[in-house]
This record gives structure tokens, sequence and C-alpha cells, in this order.
């Protein structure tokens, strides 16, 4: 008995000492995948000492930097496709970007993306549109027109986007 218990506590011993060399020199939260949506919020915040700079600048840095080369913020789904939630995650990445005045290039290669695949995603991918998209997708439009971003619809995703626009109306008027 002696001997197995000298065995488990050398292999927790060992484990410990792991552990330790392991995550001595790391940043836990480098484990978490950031959301290009939630950062860009956070990279929107005013520091409240200096207003004209960000509180968090580490999150401008990164959306500055997280750019993915199509010109979207967001994930690809498992076949390399981009997801839904880009469109919403780019929309606040230029808002961000604009909000600071900076990287206007980052601005252009976004819109560009926007415009090319915003009806692609929205119409073939996704109809009906999940609930959250519907409430979050229209605010981030009204958003970057509020900021000066014009997003241009073509004809048919006009119609798209009007339904999606009724679908979050008729969801925030179910809970009022």
């Amino acid at each position: 008995m002696a001997l197995t218990e000298l065995s488990q506590s050398s292999i927790h011993a060992l484990v410990q000492k792991i552990k330790q060399k392991m995550f001595s020199n790391t940043d836990l939260y480098s484990f978490i995948s950031p959301s290009a949506y939630d950062t860009a919020w956070l990279a929107m915040i005013p520091d409240p000492h200096q207003p004209d700079r960000p509180m968090f600048a580490e999150c401008l840095d990164w959306v500055l930097n997280s750019q993915r080369e199509e010109g979207f913020w967001g994930e690809f789904d498992g076949y390399g496709v981009p997801t839904i939630d880009c469109l919403p995650a780019t929309l606040a990445c230029m808002v961000a970007l604009k909000r600071w005045n900076v990287g206007a290039k980052s601005i252009d290669k976004g819109m560009a993306f926007i415009h090319a695949n915003a009806e692609k995603l929205l119409e073939e991918k996704y109809n009906p549109c999940p609930r959250w998209f519907a409430i979050v997708f229209p605010a981030m439009v009204e958003l970057a027109g509020s900021v000066g971003l014009e997003i241009i619809l073509s004809d048919g995703l006009k119609a798209t986007v009007a339904k999606i626009f009724n679908q979050r109306l008729q969801i925030l008027n179910t809970y009022t």
C-alpha cells in the first residue's frame, strides 16, 4: 500500500511541476478565442480620463490586426466559409475603427466584403435568420450608418434586410 501511495504522490508532484512550468509564463486568456464583435465593442469605449483615446487600446489593436484576408472579422464554418456572425462582427469592427479614425484601408476592405457577400450569406444560407441575428444585425446597420458608413444594398438584398428589420420589430414587440 505504501508503494502505491508513493507512486501516486510522485505522479501528483510531477503533474504539478509540469503545470507550473507550462503555465508560469502563459497568459491564460490566450486560450480563449476572442469574439470580434465583443472585442470591437470594448474598443469603442473611450478612456474616462482621456476621452479622445480608447480605454482598451489593446482591443483596438486586436481589431486592427485581426481582419481576415477576405475582408471580414469573425469565424469560418467547418468548410472554410464565413459564418453569418461575421456580418455584425465586421460592422462592429468597422464602427470601432471609424470611432477612433484609424484603419481606413481595413474599413474599405470590410465594406467591400459586406457588399460582395451579404446577399449570399443572408439569402442562401440563413433564410430565415436566427433570432439573435434579427436583433443584432439591424442595430449594427443603424450604428454603422450613424457614424457615416454607408451600407449599399442591392435591390434583392433590400427586401431581405427589410424582412430582418421586420423580424426584429416582431421579436421586440413580443417582449413589450
